[in-house]
């Protein structure tokens, strides 16, 4: 239903050319990725899509043209291929490179199904999905404490996004 609203909005609304792909890009990869993940596993579209937005300008980041990297995923890992940071070039960290969109939204639905910055995500999903057998997209956002420096700016960022994404798909 979801996939069926967002199209509507592709087709409706007065975004971009370059913005609509960058939804059916993303959208489409989240399919693929999460086509056989059990609903404990899924991350919301309307959150991921969220993020992509936010974390790589609608895919015109640095980040996103030149690794496919949609999120913002750092690595410490010198074995890891990554893009250093143009105004940080001696970081210790660099962002991640993916060999395509798809891997990227896969690395970042498994990174937030295991890593322990994100238990508070997978514990609010796991008690919508008791309560209410859904996940609301702005009630998991809360658990993205720890995704961004910013802390509660970038949650409030996120959900404003996931906002707009419902509106427009209405």
């Amino acid at each position: 239903m979801l996939k069926i609203l967002l199209i509507f909005f592709l087709s409706t609304t007065t975004i971009n050319a370059e913005n609509k792909n960058f939804i059916k890009l993303i959208t489409d990869c989240s399919d693929k990725v999460q086509n056989n993940y059990a609903d404990n596993q899924k991350i919301p579209l309307e959150l991921l899509l969220a993020q992509a937005i936010i974390e790589s300008n609608w895919g015109k980041s640095r980040f996103a043209i030149e690794g496919n990297n949609y999120f913002g995923i750092r690595t410490w890992d010198a074995n890891v291929p990554q893009l250093k940071p143009l105004k940080r070039p001696d970081a210790t960290f660099g962002l991640q490179v993916y060999k395509d969109a798809c891997e990227s939204v896969k690395h970042y639905i498994d990174t937030l199904n295991t890593s322990n910055q994100y238990k508070s995500l997978r514990k609010i999903r796991k008690l919508e999905l008791k309560l209410w057998g859904k996940v609301d997209p702005e009630v998991l956002a809360m658990g993205l404490i720890n995704y961004s420096e910013e802390k509660d700016l970038y949650i409030s960022k996120v959900k404003e996004k996931i906002r707009i994404l419902k509106e427009k798909s209405n």
